[in-house]
């Protein structure tokens, strides 16, 4: 039987190219943020919160990918038809796809977690380092079961369910991380959880072996209560159905019906007449993409948590300082959602684009267009509700039109380094993140908060933002055109 399915596990890994490679940037990622964040709070926390907090940033770092494409592939098998037709049992197919899960879970958490470890205060013995190492991996494991199944049970019948609870899981992981630093000198002296409530937090409740406190008779021993979470969550995997891949949803998303007086208006004052089918097939088809829904989606839930988050409590200039910030590094996401637009499950109808009498230049231009009108109009749209909500109208009627003509001009500026083939075109396992894309959104990230900066400070006239945003308007005109000349 294992012989089975240890052949099964191996097309597993090689179907998904982790046979031959080790992901390396993702685990240099992982420790280095580790690195920062256990370096910067070593000092000011005891064993049990040390342990705690470390093991927050190592299932947080595990999640981030299983919110996203990382968890579909674990659940989704597009081989699913032919592994049923070979002589192996069902048991050996779930055993197959659970240690698929644990390997892959476990090499990604396992490079924060062993540096969590070497940077844990100097009062861990090397035995308490090997604890914080074995503990965090079984939350991992944990963690990736619940998501996994998350995915599983939601993915085919309510999809617009799921992508709200990642949208909000994914924002939840990205602000703690952030905001959470500032709360840890509050908790730092903390030796065991103050309420039992407390425990309901998961990485409180295996960070247990490291309370320190006069245990009471009656008290249940936590350490085992984890362990035994974590040992039902692995089981839970064996019993996970098995779900082949999805075929594109044949009827129009809620957000197609929406979005449909802004597609016509498009249509009519923006799009050229040899760019409207692709215009039309991206926008329409890229809803009905669940890897792209899956991948692109939940990251405006980011920028949208910060706003909501960040201004609290924050009054008069500091509410529009944080709120103009948010406008425009808010651009910074749009290079990954361009490295989605060739994706498709219906790849293999890339022949009628090949074959379409239209010049490869208005197949891209349509397709920039419709990403536009289908993602960022509706993301600044509630940018500038929230800008309204937490700052003033003033400051979003000037601000909201620069910072959304400017994310435009980044579309237009990082397309042909993110975009490498025509829309809609390759299978969703070929998406490619290039290693030196972290040079790109850096350094984009550096030069539009400088740009937030100088906008909040200095444009405060309606005359100016009209201005500038003429200038950007005249920017993607000329674009345009230099796009359409370019492949003539």
């Amino acid at each position: 039987m294992w012989n089975r399915v240890v052949i099964l596990l191996r097309a597993r890994l090689a179907a998904r190219g982790a046979a031959e490679t080790v992901p390396i940037a993702t685990l240099f990622l992982h420790a280095s943020v580790a690195a920062f964040l256990c370096g910067v709070v070593r000092d000011a926390l005891s064993p049990y919160t040390y342990a705690a907090f470390a093991l927050t940033i190592s299932s947080g770092l595990v999640a981030l990918p299983l919110l996203g494409e990382f968890g579909a592939l674990l659940v989704h098998d597009e081989a699913d038809s032919w592994v049923r037709a070979l002589p192996i049992s069902d048991l050996e197919q779930r055993l197959a796809r659970a240690l698929h899960v644990l390997i892959a879970t476990l090499t990604q958490s396992a490079s924060s977690l062993v540096i969590a470890a070497l940077f844990a205060p100097s009062t861990f013995t090397p035995l308490d380092r090997l604890e914080l190492v074995a503990q965090g991996l079984l939350l991992a494991a944990t963690v990736a079961a619940a998501l996994v199944w998350l995915q599983s049970l939601f993915a085919s019948r309510a999809t617009t369910l799921l992508v709200v609870l990642q949208t909000l899981l994914f924002g939840s992981v990205i602000v703690g991380a952030v905001v959470g630093v500032r709360f840890v000198t509050e908790f730092g002296e903390l030796t065991a959880p103050t309420s039992p409530l407390v425990r309901a937090f998961p990485p409180a409740l295996f960070a247990a072996p490291f309370e320190v406190h006069a245990r009471a008779e009656d008290e249940l021993p936590w350490p085992l209560v984890g362990w035994l979470f974590g040992a039902l969550a692995l089981g839970s995997l064996l019993v996970l159905p098995s779900v082949g891949a999805d075929a594109p949803r044949r009827s129009r998303s809620w957000s197609s019906i929406v979005l449909t007086p802004l597609r016509v208006l498009a249509l009519r004052s923006w799009v050229r007449r040899d760019e409207r089918a692709t215009f039309e097939l991206v926008f329409e088809a890229l809803a009905r993409e669940r890897e792209v829904v899956m991948r692109s989606y939940p990251l405006i839930g980011v920028p949208l948590a910060f706003l909501a988050l960040g201004a609290r409590g924050e009054e008069g200039p500091a509410k529009e300082g944080l709120a103009a910030l948010l406008l425009f590094t808010s651009a910074t996401y749009l290079p990954v959602l361009l490295a989605h637009v060739v994706v498709s499950r219906s790849h293999r109808a890339r022949w009628i684009l090949d074959t379409a009498p239209t010049p490869r230049a208005a197949l891209q231009n349509g397709a920039f267009k419709a990403l536009v009108a289908r993602f960022v109009v509706p993301l600044y749209a509630l940018l500038a509700v929230l800008t309204i909500v937490h700052g003033t109208l003033s400051s979003a009627a000037l601000l909201v039109p620069v910072a959304f003509l400017l994310a435009v001009a980044v579309m237009r500026a990082t397309w042909d380094f993110c975009v490498h083939d025509l829309p809609l075109s390759n299978p969703p396992e070929t998406v490619e993140a290039k290693l030196n894309w972290g040079n790109v959104l850096i350094g984009s990230g550096v030069v539009l908060t400088i740009l937030a900066v100088l906008a909040w400070r200095l444009v405060d006239r309606a005359w100016l933002a009209a201005v500038i945003c003429a200038a950007l308007l005249a920017l993607e005109l000329a674009t345009d055109r230099r796009w359409r000349r370019a492949d003539g």
